[in-house]
């Protein structure tokens, strides 16, 4: 059941970022920062990560996953202040099953997020890297 609601904050997310790219929204600086320029936080333990191109290399995505068992206003203040020169939106939610927070850096063509997902039950917090673009 986690693990569905942890794709489902994934799949809006990348639905999201794939429609603002496609209907030409982002900022209109420059690229900003790659997914590799984002801090790792420092008590994860990596897990899954994957990268996905369209046919024709129209739109890109790079998928990285981490948990950690460290509060989630932790990793939560981490990200904030980690990301703030690149001025990020946030949306959060609360569920049954605990705390989101969506982190994301708009981008001339596409855009980073950083999804931080806390599982109560599990004492888990999972953060989620994604960046899509052209």
């Amino acid at each position: 059941m986690n693990f569905r609601i942890h794709v489902s904050l994934a799949m809006m997310i990348f639905l999201a970022l794939l429609i603002s790219i496609t209907t030409g929204c982002g900022n209109s600086g420059g690229d900003g920062p790659s997914l590799e320029d984002i801090p790792r936080y420092p008590n994860a333990t990596e897990g899954e990560s994957m990268e996905q191109s369209s046919p024709g290399g129209f739109v890109r995505g790079s998928l990285a996953q981490f948990t950690t068992t460290d509060a989630f206003e932790d990793v939560v203040d981490f990200y904030a202040n980690a990301l703030n020169e690149y001025d990020p939106q946030f949306i959060s939610h609360t569920s049954e099953l605990g705390r989101q927070t969506a982190i994301s850096i708009p981008q001339k063509k596409g855009m980073i997020s950083v999804a931080i997902q806390e599982f109560t039950a599990e004492e888990k917090v999972n953060i989620t890297f994604m960046a899509v673009g052209r």
